[in-house]
């Protein structure tokens, strides 16, 4: 299964201020693969049933490890709520309201109805304590925000099977509603990674900019694992590699946020701190050779390839590749 993915921020709320969000507009523009993350969420466009959406999310586990299953999405705070509104309006624009109930105006969420679900009238009256969120079984008690007279909680039979609202789907104003399970919408995850992957072409300081831009900032490497994450990061942001695409391809290389700019053979992150993961990182032979071959610039800025080799390379026009973003805390 391809999946198309759409949305991520990490950790507690970190909602985007106006600036911030122009910022993080700018990062997603040119995901072919539908793909469009922050830092705790990622929604994908792929239209499925719950149960699919459901397992889709079990086998998201970047940042989380193989023997961790994720979770369709918590929304349990407003600043989720905003970004998963904005997310769907990036991955399918609001039509108005003769189109609210379109399946592509609404996208799954992790909240469903865990107690008291054998659909007799008298269970159909709302508690929050009924509901859960899929990651952690805790109930929507401080933000709620289901649609006037919603949850109703109907039933309805299809192909002889009898199904119950008892799945929770959000729209572009961020309004919750309770569905039925066979419905098909795009879905969110929750995120648990590090990077944010641009597919726009930037050289070097233009990506360390729109990094910025967004509260983000380009990204470290420091380990094997991150490494490793970045290649399954780009795999889902950016799609599969095409086989047509050759070692020096601007296809196959990624900005990172290393830099020996100020001194020659010393190199930092963006940050300034030192990067003491640099005689283990996989250089691709005879790199770091800084060379200097365009208008006597010298190879100062630090590039991944998409099977985890490092480059050191030019912060010039020719040099057009997409860029690793860093969620803060991370």
């Amino acid at each position: 299964m391809k999946c198309f993915l759409l949305f991520c921020l990490v950790g507690t709320s970190l909602a985007l201020n106006k600036v911030q969000l122009g910022g993080l507009k700018k990062l997603l523009k040119n995901l072919d693969s539908g793909v469009f993350p922050t830092c705790q969420l990622v929604l994908f466009s792929e239209m499925v049933d719950y149960d699919t959406a459901e397992k889709n999310c079990q086998n998201f586990d970047i940042g989380m490890g193989d023997a961790q299953k994720g979770h369709l999405a918590t929304v349990n705070d407003d600043g989720k709520n905003s970004d998963l509104k904005l997310l769907l309006q990036m991955a399918y624009p609001y039509k108005g309201k003769s189109q609210k109930w379109a399946a592509d105006h609404w996208v799954w969420a992790g909240l469903r109805k865990t107690k008291n679900n054998d659909g007799s009238k008298k269970n159909m009256k709302y508690d929050p304590e009924d509901w859960s969120w899929a990651a952690d079984g805790s109930s929507p008690q401080e933000f709620q925000k289901w649609m006037k007279n919603q949850p109703d909680q109907r039933t309805d039979k299809k192909n002889g099977v009898k199904y119950l609202q008892n799945q929770m789907r959000i729209n572009h104003q961020g309004i919750w509603d309770d569905t039925f399970k066979y419905k098909t919408h795009p879905y969110a995850c929750d995120y648990q990674g590090k990077y944010i992957i641009s597919a726009s072409f930037e050289t070097w300081s233009q990506a360390k900019a729109s990094c910025e831009a967004a509260g983000l900032e380009l990204a470290k490497v420091r380990s094997d694992a991150e490494v490793k994450e970045i290649i399954k990061s780009a795999d889902y942001f950016l799609g599969s590699k095409a086989d047509s695409v050759k070692m020096w391809d601007k296809e196959n290389w990624i900005w990172l946020g290393g830099t020996d700019e100020e001194e020659e053979g010393e190199w930092k992150w963006v940050d300034g701190s030192p990067i003491e993961y640099y005689k283990n990182m996989n250089w691709r032979n005879p790199n770091p050779d800084n060379a200097e071959y365009i208008k006597n610039q010298a190879q100062h800025y630090l590039a991944i390839s998409r099977d985890g080799e490092f480059d050191d390379s030019f912060d010039h026009r020719s040099r057009h590749r997409a860029f690793v973003c860093q969620c803060p805390g991370t």
